[in-house]
């Protein structure tokens, strides 16, 4: 077959891997950046696998070209992956390494209906078929997690780097054995017996596997919903005590402003210019205890909370915020994002026995929610991703949060500083 229609051949068939390939990379993903600089990796992923499936077809041997442009398309997908996907290192390894599991038993299946159905098929001929009945394949698995995986995955802790290490290994080890059989499956050219009973045992193996991590999965997902249902208690008992102090002090203030405007009113009858400007200067600081930064309730408890705390500490406190008081992100979630970066932020400021200031603003940009929090940090915070490499619930929670309004999460470490940013699409 003439050069230009192979690889025209290896051109559809990278095209329709690629697509595979991608809706598995978003599915999978938690989104770290923006749109547009997500979709412009993806697309040099796209480039570069037609380039090598080309170059594999064009140059290896029919035994090599396989193996080895789904070696280096995988891998080149994998670290695509793991670069635009804020999850924790290992949860991201062991769904790139299962989804190589599944596409290698589609691949092998491909395989075997081919065989079965055209089992005369020219080389090229035969890898189309393959291409196709793959994506079909793969379609269908992928639209399944969508439906029902995808919403459990992205509850769990991506940080629990203990779990995901161990479910790793398990996947890769099949991924391994997968591989090996799915070079014999080709390499055999045929249906032959033993070979099929052996991948039906794997396969069938594989399943009781996945079965008992799915298990594995649900308790994870169990304990991360305990974990931040507690934690979002205690931010949310601590803005409730906070605004009932606000409210205490806001009724005495209006309970004694009888008291204090005789006060004035004798100070003026008396002449006591400087006595009048001392006493305000003393009411003004009492209501600045409790500053209201913008209309939105749930935004001023957090700030006044967090102020507060800092206060106490010995850490300078500044925030601008100008949110409403009705905001597309609901209550609960600006509780999640903005006191778990608050808090982030203290207890840096605490550890190095730092007098901060912590900088925190809250800005509405178009239809965006802009959350911005900075403070003085040592020199052992180690960012991997965009994301702190020491991971908690905190950060679980801020990401889960952020995750319903298409969000975007970076952090940046400058000139001894940690700038904490996340935006919202609400």
């Amino acid at each position: 077959m003439p050069a230009v229609q192979i690889v025209l051949i290896a051109f559809l068939v990278s095209l329709l891997f690629f697509a595979t390939h991608v809706a598995a990379g978003l599915l999978l993903q938690v989104r770290k950046y923006s749109v547009k600089k997500t979709a412009l990796l993806w697309a040099s992923a796209g480039v570069f696998l037609f380039l090598e499936v080309s170059l594999c077809f064009l140059t290896l041997s029919k035994p090599w070209r396989m193996p080895v442009s789904l070696l280096l398309s995988y891998l080149y997908f994998l670290a695509v992956f793991i670069y635009v996907s804020a999850d924790g290192f290992w949860k991201k390894c062991y769904l790139w390494i299962t989804y190589g599991c599944v596409f290698c038993i589609a691949l092998s299946v491909a395989f075997y209906v081919c065989y079965l159905i055209v089992p005369s098929a020219s080389d090229t001929l035969a890898y189309f078929l393959r291409g196709v009945i793959y994506g079909a394949i793969c379609s269908a698995l992928l639209l399944t997690y969508y439906k029902f995986g995808r919403p459990v995955i992205r509850e769990i802790s991506g940080f629990r780097t203990r779990n995901w290490i161990s479910l790793s290994a398990a996947s890769l080890i099949y991924l391994l054995t997968f591989v090996l059989l799915l070079s014999r499956i080709s390499a055999d050219n045929g249906i032959d017996p033993d070979t099929l009973i052996l991948f039906l045992l794997l396969v069938s193996s594989f399943a009781v596997a996945s079965i008992l991590i799915i298990s594995n999965i649900h308790q994870m997902r169990k304990e991360a919903r305990d974990e931040l249902v507690r934690q979002n208690a205690e931010y949310l008992m601590s803005y409730v005590d906070n605004a009932r102090k606000s409210e205490q002090e806001n009724r005495r203030i209006r309970h004694d402003l009888r008291h204090h405007d005789e006060r004035i009113a004798s100070m003026a009858k008396a002449g006591d210019t400087q006595g009048i400007l001392a006493y305000l200067g003393q009411s003004r600081e009492t209501l600045e205890s409790f500053p209201t930064w913008c209309p939105n309730a749930t935004v001023n408890g957090v700030l006044n909370s967090y102020a507060g705390k800092a206060k106490d500490n010995g850490v300078e406190f500044i925030a601008q915020a100008d949110t409403p008081a009705q905001s597309g992100v609901a209550d609960v979630d600006f509780v999640a994002i903005l006191a778990n970066l608050l808090e982030n932020a203290l207890n840096a400021c605490v550890a190095q026995k730092s007098s901060g200031p912590i900088r925190a603003r809250i800005r509405n940009v178009g239809n965006k929610t802009v959350i911005a929090v900075s403070n003085p940090c040592g020199p052992d915070l180690k960012l991997e991703d965009g994301l702190p490499a020491a991971r908690g619930v905190g950060i679980d929670s801020i990401i889960s949060s952020s995750v319903k309004y298409h969000g975007e999460i970076n952090y940046k470490m400058e000139n001894g500083i940690c700038n904490a940013r996340v935006i919202l699409n609400p």
